[in-house]
Order: structure tokens, then C-alpha cells, then sequence
């Protein structure tokens, strides 16, 4: 009888995820899946789209990273790493786009940029670029809320394609991360095209990161590569070069793609930073930087806002949380904090017109467990 019980229990734990999986996204590695009918490629091709995990809780807008390569598990490697980082506020979240092969051979023509002379499918990167600047992206910036910072990443022969996109297409992506590239294919045809792309090219404002496992086969061209930019010295163009000798050509895929977002975003978190000022000061700067006005996060100015409320400064800790309903009109929480501030400052219109706010906010969203607070709290200043 006792094991009945304890199978029941599991049982209905295991059902009660399961049907609760099937009418709400519960992980960020959920993905939503696009068939297309491609005109250039003259086929049908498949791509993932990964959106954060509140992005139906919010009206931001994201960053978006293109991967290549977008089989499994690629596809939850890059999510998890991403949402890690962002919570970790290292980076912020981001849109992912997992572009799929449509088989091995569709591999080899897509992401080769010329004919080797060794037979098979081949010396089609062109055409697959084209693909992604004209069908693509065209898609994902109507049906998802984008920001203009593109991110492009590959592996090996996907790698190569990055880099090439990189001389061939310069205003396509902002940044690139290309693990372990194959620049050595077809006697070094993207180097010598770089050579001519550098020689009238000086200033680029983009990012590259190259990662390289133990890959013996592969470092002429990584290295010839790197003594190019070496020589060529583009400005506004940062790059590295990094070798992770304790993975191979598979395994080195992760500690790439983690190291170079973390290049990309270096300098992103706010750390140490204590007043409304300097934050200010420094979300302009990463503004800047990237291209689209990059908001204090809503946690950040919410923490500094609660603080000037314990210390008393009942009125600073007003003007930061309407800071957070200027940047965040969409968001339930904001207006509870200030409500919540007006109402220790003895201003109880104001905190009933903020409460009520919130929870017409939160009930929009669906968010039960804020909407029955923020009415406690209401009916409770009301009496």
C-alpha cells in the first residue's frame, strides 16, 4: 500500500508538470518554430526562434543572436547560456535565431563560399547570406520585438561562413563569433579575400572573437588569419584570438560561444555602482556603444528605490521608482513600488491611483500571485 501511495504521488506530480507545460512556457529554451518556402534557395527551410522568458511580460526590446547550425544541442547550449549570463547580468538577454541544415550536403553548400575543386555540393555562401539578409531577418524583425545590434555565429565550416560574411556583407551583423572556422578551405580563399577587404576597409566598429580547440589541422589559417589583422590594424574593429587546448573540435563549441559573448558584452554589468547618476552615466555610454538606447535595468532602479525608503528619503525613493515607470510602462511591479512609496509619504491618492494601476496591469499579464497582493494592499489603504 505504501508503494501505491508513493507511485500516486509522483504520478500526479509528473501529470499536474506536464498539463501545466502544455498552457505556459515554464523554460526559456522553449523555441517557436518557422517553416519557410525560401526564393532564393528554391526550398523549404527551417529556423527556431528563442525569446526570453518574460517577453510576453514586457514591451522591450531585445538583441538578437543568428546561429548557424541549429540542431540539437546547439540551440539550448546557446539559450542557457545566455539566459545564465543575463541573469548574472554580464549581458543582457537576447533574442536567439537557430537557422537549421536542410540535410549534410545542404551543409557543405551553404557554408562553403567557392568551388575547391574536390567535388560535391559546394560554393554556395552567397546565396545562403542572401537567404538570411533577405528572407530571414525580414521575418524575425516583423513578428519579434528586435533591437538593431545583430550577433552572427558558427561552427567550423559555419564558422568560416561568419568570417566571410564578415568581409563580403560588413553592415549585415554588429559583432561575430566563429569557433573553430576552417579558414584553411580552398587554399585560404576567405583570407585572401580579407586581404583585399582590409586593404580598403579602415574603419569597421565591430567585434570578432575566434575560438580554436585542439585542432592541429586548423591553425595555419587561424594563425595566417590572425597575423592579417595584425598587420592591416582596422580601426574601431575589436577582436581576439583564444585557444582552448583542453577541448576538441565538438566539445569546444560552448567555452567559444560563452567567451565570446562575453567579449562582446565585456564592461555590460553595472557593478559597484550605487547612485541614479552614475548609472545614468554608464547606460549612455553602453547606449552609445551599441547602437540603441540601452535602459537601467527595472530591478536596478527598484533595489536603489527601496533603499532611499529604509533610509527615510521618502521623496528620492519617489523620483527613482517614476524613473522605472517612465523606462517600464508595461510593468505591474513599477507601479507598485511607487505606490507603495507615495503611500509612506502620506499621499494616498496617488497610491491608490498606482495600486489600481498595478493590479490592471498584473490581471492583463496574468500574474495571480502580484494581482492578489497589490489588491490586499489596496483594499487595505482604501479602509
Amino acid at each position: 500500500m505504501k508503494k501505491l501511495l508513493t507511485f500516486l504521488f509522483i504520478y500526479t506530480c509528473i501529470l499536474s508538470v506536464y498539463t501545466f507545460a502544455q498552457t505556459q512556457q515554464i523554460a526559456s529554451v522553449y523555441h517557436d518554430v518557422h517553416k519557410i518556402n525560401s526564393k532564393i534557395l528554391n526550398e523549404k527551410r527551417t529556423f527556431w526562434v528563442r525569446v526570453p522568458l518574460n517577453y510576453n511580460q514586457t514591451n522591450e526590446k531585445f538583441p538578437v543572436v543568428y546561429m548557424l547550425d541549429g540542431h540539437a544541442p546547439q540551440p539550448s547550449m546557446m539559450a542557457g547560456i545566455i539566459e545564465q549570463q543575463a541573469w548574472g547580468r554580464q549581458m543582457p538577454e537576447m533574442i536567439l535565431v537557430s537557422i537549421q541544415n536542410l540535410s549534410g550536403r545542404s551543409r557543405s553548400r551553404d557554408m562553403t563560399p567557392s568551388d575547391d575543386g574536390k567535388g560535391g555540393q559546394v560554393g554556395g555562401s552567397d546565396k545562403f547570406l542572401q537567404f538570411i539578409e533577405k528572407e530571414i531577418m525580414p521575418l524575425v524583425e516583423k513578428k519579434y520585438r528586435t533591437q538593431p545590434f545583430e550577433i552572427f555565429a558558427g561552427h567550423s565550416l559555419g564558422g568560416l561562413t561568419v568570417v566571410y560574411s564578415f568581409i563580403t556583407r560588413p553592415d549585415l551583423f554588429d559583432a561575430y563569433i566563429a569557433a573553430s572556422p576552417v579558414l584553411h578551405y580552398d587554399n585560404y580563399f576567405v583570407i585572401k579575400e580579407a586581404e583585399k577587404f582590409f586593404d580598403k576597409t579602415f574603419n569597421l566598429n565591430k567585434t570578432m572573437f575566434l575560438g580554436l580547440g585542439d585542432e592541429p589541422e586548423y591553425e595555419k589559417g587561424w594563425k595566417r588569419f590572425q597575423k592579417l589583422l595584425k598587420d592591416k590594424k582596422p580601426k574601431n574593429f575589436e577582436y581576439e584570438f583564444r585557444e582552448f587546448k583542453e577541448d576538441n573540435h565538438a566539445s569546444v563549441v560552448l567555452p567559444i560561444y560563452y567567451a565570446g559573448l562575453r567579449k562582446i558584452y565585456r564592461g555590460w554589468d553595472s557593478k559597484n555602482i550605487q547612485t541614479v547618476s552614475q548609472l545614468e552615466r554608464h547606460y549612455k555610454k553602453l547606449s552609445t556603444r551599441f547602437g540603441y538606447e540601452v535602459l537601467i535595468p527595472e530591478e536596478t532602479l527598484n533595489r536603489i528605490g527601496y533603499q532611499y525608503l529604509r533610509l527615510g528619503n521618502k521623496q528620492n525613493a519617489i523620483n527613482v521608482f517614476k524613473k522605472n515607470v517612465k523606462n517600464y510602462p508595461e510593468s505591474p511591479n513599477v507601479y507598485d513600488s511607487l505606490a507603495e512609496a507615495y503611500e509612506k509619504n502620506g499621499q494616498k491618492k496617488l497610491a491608490q491611483e498606482n495600486y489600481q494601476k498595478a493590479y490592471d496591469l498584473a490581471v492583463k499579464k496574468g500574474d495571480d500571485r502580484l494581482a492578489n497582493f497589490v489588491k490586499t494592499r489596496l483594499e487595505k489603504l482604501n479602509n
